[in-house]
């Protein structure tokens, strides 16, 4: 019997990032324990207080955020795989790439699934190779689409093909994540100082940018320290005064 891995919870990855962060920045001496509002504690000479929260590009509810848009794409493409295959499609493959700045509404999301779907038809006797805006001016959405035109077993299609441009640090964005935090400090356990802790996952294509502090400070009545890190890069950046 195979067994399913267990899903990482969010203190599971907060543990991870915490661990990796700890070899990166010198923390103050103390007893490193995990809690919840914060989420580590350091109890030494005093007590400080780590919250621990992610940099995405935008708020996840924002409509053209890369955290809603990728599920946007996904299901678009599942549902027009499923379309085409159910009028009778051939073991085609689609690599499909998507413009980030054209991004997919609610209204969009009912209707390129078909249009997927029929421009697959259109095409799937053709030669393997790209196909760009001109040959399907109704989808804005997309960029590109790779044909495989091999008769596969099992095809897939998958969104593969996205590329995405490298931002550089947003202050204003970085303010906004902090007086987020800020506003829930009431919630958080007694401790001598807080500090913030905002990790930058390069993996996640919602979060990948530039970290600098250069040309800003910020100043916070609740973090004594504001740290911005990128695992793996090991970058750290503190951007209080």
């Amino acid at each position: 019997m195979t067994l399913t891995p267990a899903k990482r919870t969010n203190r599971d990855i907060e543990e991870h990032y915490f661990e990796r962060f700890r070899k990166a920045y010198e923390l103050p001496p103390g007893v490193v324990s995990y809690a919840d509002k914060p989420d580590v504690l350091i109890k030494g000479s005093r007590t400080v207080g780590i919250e621990i929260t992610n940099f995405y590009l935008q708020p996840g509810n924002a409509p053209g955020s890369e955290q809603r848009q990728r599920e946007r794409r996904r299901d678009v493409v599942s549902e027009a795989h499923k379309l085409y295959l159910a009028r009778g499609g051939k073991g085609i493959e689609l690599t499909i790439e998507f413009d980030p700045l054209k991004p997919i509404t609610s209204a969009t999301r009912k209707t390129l699934p078909k249009a997927i779907a029929a421009f697959a038809a259109s095409i799937d006797t053709q030669r393997s190779g790209p196909f760009y805006g001109d040959s399907f001016p109704t989808m804005a959405q997309i960029k590109s689409i790779w044909l495989s035109s091999r008769d596969w077993p099992d095809p897939k299609w998958d969104r593969s093909g996205q590329v995405y441009s490298l931002e550089e640090m947003s202050a204003d964005r970085l303010q906004e994540i902090v007086a987020e935090k800020e506003s829930k400090s009431a919630e958080y356990e007694p401790c001598d100082a807080y500090w913030l802790l905002i990790v930058v996952d390069w993996i996640d294509p919602a979060q990948e940018q530039e970290i600098t502090a250069a040309g800003f400070k910020l100043a916070s009545s609740v973090f004594e320290k504001i740290i911005v890190y990128k695992p793996g890069f090991e970058e750290v950046v503190q951007v209080t005064p």
